[in-house]
């Protein structure tokens, strides 16, 4: 038996003035479909008015009003227009097959009639019309939510003013389709924002997992309020050399130590009046965390060989992606330090976490992308979609730009399909891992590779520059990709360039004012 959706069986309408063909037919059909009969048009338009079938079953050649007028009316009347018409045809020219789908029919079927023939063609339009039905129900869903969305996105205009400001003028540059959602979620991190730039100088602890976007909403923070005009100094602790950790944060006067050439500022001297964003906070040295903890006290510091103190004004906040109550819990961070940094605690959800959220999103960076390749925005179908919404995304909202970029190359400005979708699977890497502070034993080689811009900047934290040449041996790459990396850094304002072709080198962008 064929049901329908709602439960009844589909209806299916054979309109025949011949009751051979008609009790022939009806038999083949009606142990899976209900049927009902019109021998004339004017009887078929009466029975269309009152129980709309599914389908119909049409003879072409019939006194009075044939089957292709019987067709034209049908397909005219908006209430009965999309239902799908199969001819029934002794007819074999092929004029007379084109007239058949002038007038709006899905197919036809020559006489004598083959019943398996007959029961497959019903069944595939059968499904192809439940599918259109499905699509554009689908599509009127999304006409509502995208209405919802207008009217919400009005409502909330104001209270969200500095943030959707921050958003539209630092998106590309900082990455900003991370704060891009509707989700509850979002919802609540965009108020957690809103109050954050209100207030000067609390502390801020961002958690998230990594590629969620947690420098973004730090930068958020510090943009949208009262600390924009200033600095905003971002500091990745994992990447910083153990031994220079103090000259980094702290400074240094020339001679402090071999190597230390000139007089260094330090990020807290840089970031005076602004913000000091510390990230992967979790992997700071004990060491540094107590000094840290007396500066964040009472704002002085101290550049390493000197003897004249600095005060200094400024707002930290921190970020990470491990298990920070464990580390303390695992006396690996100072509890005082967690308390002294965690004054407010904000929580960035995982791309998993606000499915919602990703038809936006996937949006948004065939948008991004396509203007940066200079090529219109391509539409991505609905099994690709599919194949995203049942991701995990270990890698969060990082992980399906990349994806997008990397389908939209391949796509050669064509719908991006499955196949276009590099998706890695890390069977070896818990998800989990990163919040319990446990080192994955096998990590793909690509994941170390994204390391490589960590210890380009780590090398710059102890030395005034880098060549193309110096990056490819420090790395271990070639010309092309020490290129590219050093290029990325450039346009992520990281590092500035020096000097012209062979005779350029880059250095720390935030050291350029020394």
């Amino acid at each position: 038996m064929r049901d329908n959706k709602q439960g009844r069986r589909q209806r299916i309408l054979i309109i025949d003035d011949n009751p051979t063909n008609i009790t022939a037919v009806g038999m083949s059909l009606s142990r899976d479909y209900e049927i009902i009969v019109a021998t004339s048009g004017v009887q078929a338009f009466d029975t269309i008015s009152k129980q709309l079938p599914d389908l119909i079953l049409l003879d072409v050649v019939m006194p009075g009003m044939d089957g292709l007028q019987i067709c034209k009316r049908i397909k005219a009347n908006e209430k009965s227009a999309q239902i799908p018409v199969i001819f029934i045809t002794a007819h074999d020219d092929e004029e007379k097959v084109v007239d058949c789908f002038s007038v709006g029919a899905v197919d036809y079927i020559r006489k004598p009639l083959c019943e398996v023939e007959l029961v497959a063609r019903i069944s595939t339009h059968l499904t192809l019309q439940r599918q259109i039905d499905e699509l554009a129900k689908q599509n009127q869903a999304l006409e509502k939510l995208a209405q919802e969305l207008k009217i919400e996105s009005a409502e909330r205009k104001k209270a969200d003013a500095k943030v959707n400001t921050l958003v539209r003028h630092e998106a590309q540059k900082w990455d900003g389709s991370n704060l891009i959602g509707r989700s509850p979620a979002m919802l609540a991190l965009h108020d957690d924002i809103n109050r954050l730039q209100q207030i000067d100088k609390t502390s801020v602890l961002v958690l998230g997992e990594s590629g969620s976007g947690k420098e973004l909403v730090a930068r958020a923070i510090h943009f949208g309020g009262p600390r924009s005009k200033k600095p905003f100094i971002a500091v990745n602790c994992s990447a910083i050399p153990r031994e220079l950790a103090d000259a980094t944060f702290f400074g240094n006067v020339k001679g402090a130590y071999t190597g230390a050439v000139s007089d260094r500022k330090g990020h807290f001297v840089e970031a005076d009046g602004g913000t000091l964003f510390l990230d992967e906070i979790g992997d700071m040295p004990l060491e540094l965390q107590a000094k840290l903890l007396r500066v964040l006290e009472d704002g002085v510091v101290t550049p390493v060989g000197g003897n004249q103190s600095k005060k200094v004004d400024v707002r930290v906040v921190c970020a990470t992606n491990v298990n920070i109550h464990q580390k303390v819990s695992q006396q690996q961070f100072r509890q005082d330090l967690y308390f002294r940094l965690a004054s407010y605690v904000v929580n960035v959800p995982a791309l998993r976490d606000r499915q919602e959220d990703l038809a936006l999103l996937v949006t948004h960076f065939i948008h991004l992308f396509s203007q940066e390749m200079g090529q219109a925005p391509v539409s991505i179908n609905e099994e690709a979609m599919q194949i995203l919404t049942a991701h995990h995304f270990p890698g969060n909202v990082r992980e399906l730009k990349n994806l997008i970029e990397f389908a939209l190359i391949r796509s050669n400005q064509q719908i991006i399909t499955p196949a276009q979708l590099q998706i890695m699977q890390f069977q070896d890497i818990d998800v989990n891992l990163q919040h319990s502070g446990k080192t994955p034993e096998h990590t793909p080689s690509f994941v170390t590779r994204r390391k490589d811009e960590d210890v380009i900047l780590a090398y710059l934290n102890s030395h005034d520059q880098i060549t193309n040449m110096e990056c490819q041996k420090l790395i271990d790459v070639n010309h092309d990709r020490a290129s590219y990396l050093l290029r990325k850094l450039h346009k992520e304002g990281k590092i500035i360039k020096q000097g012209q072709r062979r005779w350029s080198y880059y250095c720390l962008s935030n050291h350029s004012e020394t």
